[in-house]
């Protein structure tokens, strides 16, 4: 059966080869064993570890450079004909299939789902020489189809924790953003926690650490450049704190002078002076 089912074959490759997968009209799942390589995607090297796997989807091939001194690497070439067999009417393989693995290259499976789905993919490269015949199709068949089910597990998985990460990157263009449309209201580390769903440390840490200032001292300057637009407008500095997001007048006066160097009054005088 495994000649139409799947094809599954085994390849070791030496310290610093290189091999060419090729899917061809199938979709080719690569499972590493042993060893590491890399490989390269949209222009980037990926290191590939024990617990990743890929998938090729048809058509497609990729080049894999090994850095171990052994690499071991289960190739399981999958037919579309297999995906329509044993699909049924609560999942689709083939609808799955064509959008996995979804939004990541590679795979990265958590420890204990990859090495069942390996223990699974060595179980069907080995029943070529299983000796008790009995039931061995039916059993090819469920092995096949629960290693199916488990890869597309691990896909999902793999794309949520990936879009977690990619979230955690873009997380500090929302942060600016919603500073900007909401300096008048509550920026504590507690609202900002309740906003983002993150805790409010570990914002103010990635901000600290990827703009060079704490968020603090972002917010307290965001804040001063609208009071500075407002005072040039003409508006009342006793009306302005709080159109700001001060909590009161002599806080705002006390950080405008240390911001500024100067009272919110001198700064209106200077400016107006310096007009004219």
């Amino acid at each position: 059966m495994s000649q139409t089912l799947y094809r599954i074959s085994q390849h070791t490759l030496t310290k610093n080869s290189q091999h060419i997968f090729h899917a061809g009209s199938h979709y080719l799942i690569l499972l590493l064993t042993h060893g590491s390589f890399h490989i390269q995607l949209k222009g980037k090297e990926n290191q590939c570890l024990s617990s990743d796997m890929l998938l090729l989807k048809p058509r497609q091939n990729h080049t894999i450079h090994t850095s171990s001194s052994l690499c071991t690497i289960f190739s399981i070439r999958v037919p579309i004909t297999s995906l329509v067999l044993l699909s049924d009417n609560t999942c689709d393989l083939c609808q799955k299939f064509q959008f996995s693995p979804y939004d990541t290259a590679i795979i990265h499976a958590e420890i204990e789902a990859s090495m069942l789905i390996k223990h699974i993919a060595s179980k069907l490269y080995s029943l070529r020489e299983e000796k008790l015949r009995l039931g061995i199709e039916l059993y090819e068949k469920s092995l096949f189809s629960t290693l199916l089910i488990l890869f597309l597990r691990a896909c999902v998985q793999s794309d949520q924790m990936h879009q977690f990460h990619q979230k955690k990157e873009l997380m500090l263009d929302d942060v600016f953003r919603y500073i900007s449309h909401h300096l008048t209201e509550d920026l504590s580390l507690k609202a900002l926690e309740k906003e983002f769903f993150v805790s409010g440390e570990h914002i103010s840490r990635e901000f600290k650490k990827r703009t060079g200032i704490t968020l603090h001292s972002y917010i307290i300057h965001s804040r001063i450049d609208l009071a500075k637009k407002y005072i040039l407008q003409g508006i009342p500095v006793r009306d302005i704190y709080h159109r700001c997001g001060f909590g009161s007048y002599n806080h705002f006066f006390k950080v405008f002078k240390k911001e500024c160097g100067m009272t919110p009054m001198k700064y209106y005088q200077t400016i107006q002076k310096n007009n004219y």
